[in-house]
């Protein structure tokens, strides 16, 4: 029962799609999972915040339906309580979608955090409903596919209300009026824009001289423009000092790129200096 061909360890995009191709080439399947299947993208990345981004998409179009095309319609309110139901119906359409994918492809989900026994040995403990361990062999090798996580700084410890990670910024309980974007990669220019379609006074501060410094130049330089053009306050080759806790946000202070120190408050500190792997008691010496 506990002998598989491939055990793959993480059920996010990586996982459960190697999880799906093994299994479709014949060979028996274990797939562990401490959380969910779908892993990152599914139920804190991809899938929802392109359902914000959608919603805050309507709310530019009707804006520009009014300004530009001459239809006479305005935006009252967002109803946020109502946003989130619609972007979590849409996430657990998605997660059944995925459970039964693999139900059907016949790949064994196994719940619990997994460690690394041997080169082709896996030790999971808290697996399904059974509190134990369990250990499982594969035949052919283990997959790790288990993803990565926000990156903090040591100085910024998320509190998830007033300095937030991507993942607090997903299920906050309100919008804020004002954010400062600490990072201008995709996921730092993907919540500026969002919250800024939303109606928040947004700054975004990236270290490099130019954000999504990943892409192309030519990127970079379009993105800037539309971005500054929706009143979005973007400083290239700044850094962030120093930040202090506020009873209602922070108060930073900013070195921009002329060597000047500003200072930002803002009713969000939204930290989006990139992702680390998740690879901590997996035992990889092993």
């Amino acid at each position: 029962m506990n002998t598989a061909d491939v055990i793959v360890i993480g059920g996010g995009t990586g996982g459960y799609s190697t999880a799906l191709r093994a299994a479709a080439l014949g060979l028996r399947v274990v797939l562990v999972e401490r959380d969910k299947v779908g892993g990152t993208c599914l139920h804190r990345g991809c899938i929802p915040s392109k359902a914000l981004l959608h919603a805050a998409e309507l709310v530019d179009g009707i804006a520009e339906a009014r300004e530009r095309w001459g239809v006479k319609a305005t935006v009252d309110a967002v109803d946020w309580p109502a946003l989130v139901a619609t972007r979590d119906d849409i996430v657990a359409r998605n997660h059944r979608g995925v459970e039964a994918h693999l139900a059907h492809a016949g790949v064994r989900v196994v719940r619990g955090s997994a460690r690394l026994t041997g080169s082709r040995s896996v030790r999971v403990a808290g697996a399904d409903a059974d509190p134990g361990v369990r250990e499982f062999t594969a035949r052919r090798g283990v997959v790790l596919a288990t993803g990565s996580r926000p990156r903090t700084l040591p100085a910024l410890s998320p509190d998830g209300r007033r300095v937030v990670t991507s993942d607090d910024a997903l299920f906050a309980p309100a919008l804020p009026a004002s954010v400062l974007v600490l990072g201008g990669g995709a996921i730092g220019v993907e919540y500026a824009s969002f919250h800024r379609s939303m109606g928040a006074r947004v700054t975004l501060v990236e270290a490099a001289d130019r954000i999504v410094p990943l892409e192309d130049a030519d990127v970079s330089r379009h993105l800037t423009r539309g971005l500054k053009k929706r009143g979005i306050e973007v400083q290239t080759g700044a850094r962030l000092l120093d930040a202090e806790l506020l009873d209602d946000g922070v108060r930073t202070r900013v070195r921009t790129a002329r060597g000047e120190v500003r200072t930002v408050e803002a009713e969000r500190l939204l930290v989006a200096v990139g992702r680390v792997p998740v690879t901590e008691d997996l035992d990889l010496a092993a």
